[in-house]
């Protein structure tokens, strides 16, 4: 029993390390989008 809760939690944990590890792609993603979206504007002006 108290081995299957540790798989459990273990397997919990590596979800939820890819879930955030996801989210920071995401967001480095749309930080540089913005950047370059940024960059075009001070281009144009």
């Amino acid at each position: 029993m108290k081995l299957r809760i540790k798989s459990l939690r273990l397997t919990i944990l590596r979800t939820s390390f890819s879930m955030l590890i996801l989210l920071l792609k995401l967001i480095i993603n749309s930080l540089s989008n913005i950047r370059k979206k940024v960059k075009n504007a001070k281009e144009l002006t």
